[in-house]
Formats: structure tokens, C-alpha cells, sequence
């Protein structure tokens, strides 16, 4: 018989101080110092023969009596510690190794992993061996890998805790639909190949984020359901699924992922343990759109069982065939049988009555053999009960339960759970310590392989890179800060910003409501003329004419081009009386204003008025009466605010052309202040990564912004035009009766010309302006006679009053949103963006730096990995060659 040896075994920190993920820099090699006895009556000790022991079964004594380790403790939860202290060292150096992502590099690590068809109790028996509740009916429990590291933690002061990680090992390049919950669609091109054995996912360099931490037991179900729902959905942000965050919707953007979901749990009642829960192989897609998913999960379950370093747990349940078994066949196909380990599910669920011939060969090892044998467990499929309770009622049912007590009383070691989890203890020992030595060898070599290939790259960029470029950026924001600042002759950006501003606001301030006393026939004579009634009723009209040639307030008409045909007036209150604004002036047809730097320097006169006359609303007497008819209330003499509000919406019709101009003036010179300033300063990496990212930088956040300011600027407008409202009432009473006077005085003077027209033989002479003048001043009201459109000038007149407080509230409001928000956004947040997306802050900052500014960026990108792979593995080697 061989000699039995007794190895040293380390203790190492405990789970609080040990690394939980690749990225954690300061990792220190356990120290040795315990020693472990011979025998294997106490758990604590690890026992380990230099003869094979891979058949376990035929080991096994045939009366339970025999084996004194099998006696039960009396509390069940005491069955959890039966793992082992002496193992713990191992195990937690096996579960570190696979942390800094040694079984990518170099082998696969031992594991125990749990596997077995749907429906097959899996859940169950995970709860069982780690004392934790997991998803169950909630259609994801099953989608990814879940992997469970327990940890035995008797500190002073320690308590139950649980962290769950997202690991992510592969990278998802297929379909970025978001499926419905429950629902599915055809995903072609999504199947496994033999080139891509899972599909769209592709392998990357493992990346392990924290998502959940607790110290209530009760929160594990509902986080692990959360964190395989962010799993899930690789294309959304993890943190939307973060427990108590705002509720999200159950849609998946895949049905299935191989990356894994990872629990680490240290408790003084814990034991120390490190296994997987495979998802469940499917046998017959649910529906036609899933049937990929077939061959997905097979191949994962695949990479897992097929390792040699793998103890394969292996779930069936008593109420089925173990022929019809599909992860069975799988463990066949692989010949991984010699290191499988069977579970038994759902004893309770056999007939009463039915033959235990089948089992009992099963349990003695002639049907359906394997390695190290048949184990049975009883769970309670409650997911309330708790562990205690449900070991209480396993130990009960297979004491007292037929045909467990009499007819199979021979294999009474093997039923429950606490006795499984003794061979599972027994199996990942014996495994680690087999595997150790060829993985420290391994990773010696494959460590030597990366430091061959690192001193082959070209040298990289020197210095401290990081600091230069963050340098570089305060530079930058510096610049920036100062020309949107303005201040001097040296930044003008501000000064003729300004100078557009003025522009835009007596753009607006020109383009008043007017009022036109013609409308715009086309006679022979080309002249416009109006038909003025002697009484306020449009269709009882006299045929006394008055030739107009301008608005009645002094700016010059637009006169459009005479027709030989002369167009049909239509009558007032028809249905098609008045044109639609748009129609007669869209705005692509107005004349294109562009503010000009010394824009603030030119006031407006009627020199220049014509140029900003289109954005102008025109009304004629018989556009405003029809109006006033169209909301009359019946009560002579007044006027309906609801035709206030009408005309008041027609005259701000044009205001987005002046507003577009302004903004785009205010984009053009914003963005090109900020380009310039990063070509001068970053100018000397131009031709490198960070030099084409940091001006790409610069135009993606100041688009961002500029439509931001854009959506906003047109909210305010959109609010102008529904809402009629000012506060200021003597300002609008002022303008109103201003605006009156000029519009009483205007219809005066062209009701004069007519009627000196038809009274003054001499009027149709060539007389001069001064002469007319004088006659048109002398004619009087008396001799007019009474105004008949006294009514359609106050509703104008209340119009223009309003029209000035909305204007100059408009542009103050726009003028300020622009310098108070994008001009102080740009000049304090670029800086911050540009070192978020170089990524400054990170702990990896150097090597992006030498990335992003090294001529070759390949073998920047090549030497960051193969660095980042040297120090995970130089950690790993520190721990192996302490053992």
C-alpha cells in the first residue's frame, strides 16, 4: 500500500483581504505553516495517497457503521463546515488563480461543476451544498453560469456577506435586438459552427465588475436574478439592473451567455468551497426560434466537463430514465465517467410501490457507471424553506422512508447531502493537489513566454505619459476658457458673439406686425388700391378707391410683379379668404440672414429696413376684420381675445429664421474656437491615436451641447407662440397706444390722398413731395369723415404692444440661455470629458496613454496585454512556489 504523505498547507488571508478580481494590485503570497495529519476520520485534514484513487466506488464500505467520519452532527447547518479547514488554503488559491484569469492563460483549473438536463432538481441541490436560495421559475436561472465560491471566515467580528460579480469572458458581436421577456425571434446566424462552437460569442480578456454586495440572505435571490438579467443584456449598462435602482423591464437581448455570474460568500458557518451551476442541457427547443440554443448550451457544458481537472457533479432525477439523460450521454461522449460524481434527485417523488432494482444496480455500480459512484439527496422544492429545515427533513426522510431504511439500507452512506458534499471534499482536495505542480510549471513557462515576447516589442513612448497629456488637456481648457471668456482685444470670440446677438434682437424688433392698406392686385394701371367701406362690413363695400403705393407707416412696400390677369378677390369669411402665412412667405424662401462680426455697429433705419421686412407679418384691413369676425361674441364694439391671441401667433411665425441664424453663427465660431485651440496645442501628437480621439472629442461633446441649446432655444419659442402672457402691463399699455397713434395717422394720410384724388383737379399733376405733403396735411377728419376700421386698428395696435414686451423678453431670454449654459458648459466640462475619454482616471492610465500616443498603437495594444497577463501570472507563481 502506498505511503500516506503529509503535506504543509497554507493558510492564506482571508476572503476580505484576497483579491476578488484580476485588477487588484497588491496580492501576497500565502505563508505555510500547517500540517496536516494522516487519516481522513477528521475533515480538517487533507489526506492524500500516492495511489490512484479516480474508482472511489468500489472503496466504499458496505456497512455505513464501518466509517466512523459519517456520523451526523445534530444541527444540520453543522453539515457545511464539513468541508474542511485543512482545504481551505487550496481552495481559495484555486479560486484566486481563476480570478486573475490563469485558466485562460495557461490550463483549466480544478472545479466542481454541477450539470444535468432541465428540470432536473439542479436548483435544489445548489441550494443544498451552498446554503443560498437562487432564481427559480423565472426563466433565466437556466440562460448562464453561475459559479459559487464559499469561503470559511472566523474572524473576530466576521459575519455572512455576499459579493456578486459580473465576469465577463466573452464578447457578444451578434444580434442587439431587446427581446420581450418569454418571447423569441429568428436569430440567424446566432447557431454554433465548428469555427465559433458558441455562436456569436467571442473570447476576450477577462473583465470581473462588482454588481451587489449584501449581508442579508434574503436579497441573494432577487440580486442573482437582477445580475443574469444584466448578463443578458450585453449591450445595456449593468447599472440599470442594479438592485433597488428604478424598475426595469424583463426584455433580454440574448436568451443565453456563457459569462458567468459569479457569488462569493465567507461566513464563519460557511464551508470552503469553489463549484459551477452549469446551465441545464437542452434536449428540444421550447420553440423553432430557439432551436440554436440547442447546440449553444451543449458546447458550454462541453468546455467545462471536458478538462480532466474537472469533478463533474452530475444531477438526475429519480422520476426519470437515467438512459434518456442528456448530460449523461454528454459525460459518456467525453469519457469524463471516472470523474463524475451522480446525484439522485427527487427520492420523494418515486411511486410507492414501484421496483428499486433498477437503483439499487445504479448504487452498486453495474448500470450506468461512474467514477466515484451514485450519491442521493432529498431537497424541499419550497424555495421558503430554509437549509436547516430542509436538512432536517432529508436526514427524517431517509431514516424513516421505505425503500431507503430497509431495501437499500446497504448504501445509507451515500443518501444526503451532507454526505455528499464529504466526497465532494474529498475529490476537489485530491484534485488540487494533483494539479498544482503542472500548474505551477505552466505558469513559470508561460510567464517566461510573455517576457520573451515584451523584450521583442519596439520601445515604447518614455515618461510619464499620463501627466503630459493630462498637462496638454489643462492647457487646452485654459485656451478655451479664455477666448469664450473674451475680456480683450486678444479674444474677440465674446465681442462679436455680441455683435450677432444685437443683430438677431433688431432683426425681431424690425419685424413688428404691420399694417398693409393694399392688397397685392394686379391692374393695368399697377396700382394697388383698397375699397374702403363707409360702414364696418366688409361685403357692403362703396366704390370710393384709394390708391396706395406703400404701408402706411413709411416702409417701403414689396411689390411683386404684375400679372396680365388679374387675380379674383375672395369674398371675406369665405372659406378660403385668407392664406396660410407660410404660404404666402415660407421660410426657405426668405432671404438668408447671416450675422456678421461687426453686426452690433450698423443700426437699422429705413435705409436698410427692406432687408429685414420679410420676416415681417403683413396684415390688411380685411385680413384683421375677417379675424375679428371669425371670433365675434355677439357684443358690439369689442374685441374677442381669442383674435388677439390668433394675431399675436401669425406675427411670430417668422421667428425661426432669425433664431437659426443666430445659432448657427453662434455653433460655426464656437466649434472652430475649440478645433483651433486643439490643433495648436495637441498639434505636436498629430498623426497619432490620441491626437484624431481628441479631436474627435472636441466636435462629438460640443454637438452634443449645441443640440442640447438648440432644443431648448426652440422650446422657448414653441412656448412664445402658445402661450400669450406678460406681466407687464403698463410697458404693453404704452406700446399698444403708441402703436395706435402711428397706425390712425398712417390710414389717415392714404384716406386723404383719395380724396384729394377726387376732389384736388390738380392732384394728378407732377407735383413735388412738399407740395403734396402740405395738401395731404391740411385735409381733415371732419372732411374724411368717420374711420370705419377704428376696430381692426386698436386689435393691431394691442398686437404691436404685446409683440414688443414678447420680443425683448425673447431675445434676453435666448441671449442668456446661450452664454449661460453652452459658453460656460464648454469652458468648464470639455477638460473633464477629454480625460474621461482618454481615460486618465483609470488605473490603467499609463498604458492607455502609451497607446494612444505611440506610432505604432498595435504593439502598444500588444505590450498593455502581455503586461497586464505578466503581473496576474507573476502573482500566480508567488502563490504556487509558496506552497
Amino acid at each position: 500500500m502506498a505511503r500516506t504523505a503529509k503535506v504543509k498547507v497554507p493558510i492564506p488571508t482571508t476572503s476580505h483581504n484576497r483579491p476578488q478580481q484580476a485588477t487588484k494590485d497588491s496580492i501576497q503570497p500565502a505563508s505555510s505553516g500547517t500540517t496536516v495529519a494522516d487519516g481522513d476520520s477528521q475533515m480538517e485534514d487533507v489526506h492524500v495517497s500516492g495511489q490512484d484513487e479516480g474508482h472511489v466506488a468500489d472503496k466504499i464500505p458496505e456497512n455505513p457503521e464501518d466509517d466512523s467520519s459519517d456520523t451526523i452532527d445534530s444541527d444540520a447547518d453543522a453539515g457545511l463546515e464539513l468541508l474542511g479547514q485543512g482545504m481551505k488554503a487550496l481552495v481559495t488559491v484555486v479560486q484566486d488563480l481563476s480570478h486573475l484569469g490563469v485558466e485562460d492563460l495557461v490550463l483549466p483549473l480544478p472545479k466542481i461543476c454541477v450539470l444535468g438536463d432541465q428540470s432536473t432538481g439542479k436548483s435544489s441541490l445548489i441550494e443544498g451544498i451552498s446554503g443560498i436560495k437562487v432564481p427559480r421559475n423565472v426563466g433565466t436561472c437556466t440562460r448562464c453560469p453561475l459559479e459559487i465560491n464559499l469561503t470559511t471566515d472566523r474572524n473576530a467580528g466576521s459575519v455572512w456577506e455576499c459579493s456578486i460579480y459580473l465576469a465577463k469572458n466573452y464578447m457578444y458581436e451578434g444580434h442587439q435586438q431587446l427581446l420581450p421577456f418569454g418571447k423569441s425571434v429568428s436569430m440567424k446566424g446566432e447557431g454554433a459552427t465548428r469555427s465559433r462552437p458558441l455562436g456569436p460569442w467571442t473570447q476576450q480578456f477577462p473583465e470581473s465588475s462588482l454588481f451587489f454586495k449584501t449581508r442579508q440572505k434574503d436579497d441573494v435571490r432577487q440580486a442573482l436574478h437582477l445580475a443574469q438579467m444584466a448578463t443578458l443584456n450585453p449591450g445595456s449598462d449593468p447599472a440599470k439592473f442594479f438592485p433597488g435602482k428604478a424598475a426595469y423591464d424583463d426584455r433580454m437581448q440574448v436568451k443565453f451567455s456563457p459569462n458567468i455570474v459569479r457569488v462569493d460568500i465567507s461566513s464563519p458557518d460557511v464551508p470552503n468551497l469553489s463549484f459551477y451551476d452549469l446551465p441545464g442541457v437542452i434536449n428540444q427547443a421550447e420553440v423553432p426560434e430557439e432551436e440554436y440554443l440547442v447546440k449553444l448550451v451543449t458546447n458550454l457544458v462541453k468546455s467545462y466537463i471536458m478538462n480532466d481537472s474537472c469533478i463533474n457533479l452530475l444531477a438526475i432525477p429519480m422520476t426519470d430514465d437515467p438512459a434518456n439523460s442528456t448530460a449523461s450521454k454528454l459525460v459518456q461522449e467525453l469519457n469524463a465517467q471516472d470523474r463524475t460524481i451522480g446525484v439522485l434527485t427527487k427520492p420523494d417523488r418515486v411511486q410507492h410501490g414501484e421496483s428499486s432494482a433498477q437503483w439499487i444496480d445504479i448504487l452498486q455500480g453495474k448500470k450506468f457507471r461512474l467514477g466515484h459512484g451514485y450519491y442521493v439527496v432529498k431537497n424541499n422544492p419550497d424555495p421558503e424553506v430554509t437549509h436547516a429545515v430542509a436538512r432536517e427533513e432529508e436526514e427524517e426522510f431517509f431514516n424513516r422512508k421505505e425503500p431507503w431504511v430497509k431495501t437499500l439500507s446497504s448504501h445509507q452512506e451515500r443518501f444526503g447531502t451532507l454526505k455528499l458534499q464529504r466526497i465532494l471534499s474529498k475529490r476537489l482536495t485530491a484534485q488540487i493537489k494533483t494539479s498544482l505542480p503542472q500548474i505551477t510549471e505552466r505558469v513559470r513557462t508561460k510567464t517566461s513566454e510573455i517576457i520573451t515576447r515584451l523584450q521583442g516589442l519596439p520601445e515604447p513612448p518614455k515618461g510619464n505619459l499620463s501627466m503630459k497629456v493630462l498637462e496638454k488637456i489643462m492647457a487646452f481648457q485654459h485656451a478655451v476658457h479664455s477666448q469664450l471668456n473674451g475680456g480683450s482685444e486678444e479674444y474677440p470670440f465674446l465681442k462679436q458673439w455680441y455683435a450677432a446677438a444685437v443683430r438677431f434682437k433688431d432683426t425681431l424688433a424690425y419685424s413688428y406686425p404691420r399694417l398693409k392698406f393694399a392688397d397685392q392686385s394686379s391692374n393695368s394701371s399697377s396700382q394697388l388700391a383698397y375699397r374702403l367701406s363707409a360702414t364696418p362690413t366688409p361685403c357692403n363695400r362703396s366704390s370710393e378707391v384709394i390708391p396706395i403705393d406703400s404701408d402706411g407707416e413709411g416702409v417701403a412696400a414689396f411689390h411683386s410683379t404684375p400679372t396680365s390677369t388679374p387675380q379674383k378677390r375672395k369674398q371675406p369669411g369665405s372659406k378660403h379668404s385668407q392664406a396660410s402665412p407660410l404660404k404666402r412667405s415660407r421660410l426657405q424662401d426668405i432671404p438668408k440672414y447671416v450675422p456678421s462680426p461687426d453686426a452690433g455697429n450698423t443700426s437699422f433705419n429705413d435705409s436698410n429696413v427692406d432687408r429685414v421686412a420679410p420676416f415681417a407679418k403683413r396684415f390688411t384691413l380685411s385680413e384683421i376684420r375677417n379675424i375679428l369676425q371669425d371670433a365675434h361674441i355677439g357684443l358690439p364694439n369689442q374685441i374677442d381675445p381669442k383674435a388677439t391671441k390668433r394675431m399675436i401667433k401669425e406675427s411670430l411665425v417668422f421667428w425661426d429664421q432669425p433664431l437659426d441664424d443666430l445659432l448657427e453663427f453662434t455653433n460655426q465660431e464656437c466649434l472652430a474656437i475649440i478645433c483651433n485651440q486643439a490643433f495648436q496645442i495637441f498639434s505636436i501628437w498629430q498623426g497619432t491615436q490620441i491626437f484624431d480621439l481628441i479631436i474627435d472629442a472636441c466636435k462629438s461633446f460640443f454637438s452634443e451641447k449645441s443640440n442640447s441649446q438648440a432644443a431648448a432655444a426652440k422650446r422657448v419659442l414653441a412656448l412664445e407662440r402658445q402661450l400669450a402672457l406678460t406681466l407687464h402691463e403698463d410697458a404693453m399699455r404704452t406700446a399698444s397706444e403708441r402703436a395706435l397713434a402711428t397706425l390712425e395717422n398712417g390710414l389717415h394720410k392714404e384716406r386723404a390722398k383719395a380724396f384729394l384724388a377726387k376732389t384736388d383737379a390738380n392732384w394728378e399733376e407732377d407735383l413735388t413731395d412738399r407740395v403734396r405733403s402740405e395738401k395731404i396735411s391740411k385735409v381733415t377728419d371732419a372732411q374724411l369723415g368717420p374711420n370705419p376700421y377704428i376696430h381692426e386698428l386698436r386689435a393691431l395696435a394691442d398686437v404691436r404692444g404685446y409683440y414688443e414686451c414678447a420680443f425683448s423678453r425673447f431675445v434676453d431670454v435666448i441671449s442668456r440661455s446661450i452664454q449661460g449654459e453652452l459658453f460656460m458648459t464648454c469652458r468648464e466640462e470639455i477638460g473633464t470629458v477629454l480625460k474621461q475619454r482618454i481615460g486618465l482616471e483609470e488605473k490603467d492610465a499609463e498604458q492607455r496613454c502609451a497607446i494612444l500616443l505611440a506610432v505604432d498603437p498595435d504593439s502598444e495594444r500588444i505590450r498593455a496585454e502581455l503586461t497586464k497577463q505578466k503581473e496576474n501570472l507573476e502573482k500566480a507563481l508567488a502563490w504556487l512556489e509558496s506552497q
